[in-house]
């Protein structure tokens, strides 16, 4: 690949915090969905997506490593 192209962005939910509504979600879990809307609003078939990148602000237990890598092989992306 010779060129980089962003189609599309989402977030996770804000509401992880100690309290909030999805304080016992896994970040694997909310990214999952990020990755899924990001893929629907590009309407690109997930076979054409050949790469990933994701940030995530505090990487630890389940969302330390690679987690953007993991997660689309979740998701059946090749």
């Amino acid at each position: 690949m010779t060129e980089a192209v962003i189609v599309s962005t989402a977030r996770t939910p804000i509401g992880k915090a100690y309290r909030g509504a999805l304080n016992a979600t896994e970040g694997a879990t909310l990214l999952g969905h990020a990755i899924g809307e990001a893929v629907s609003r590009a309407k690109v078939d997930p076979k054409d997506i050949e790469d990933v990148v994701m940030g995530a602000a505090m990487q630890q237990g389940a969302t330390g490593g690679n987690i953007a890598a993991r997660r689309c092989c979740a998701r059946d992306f090749p």
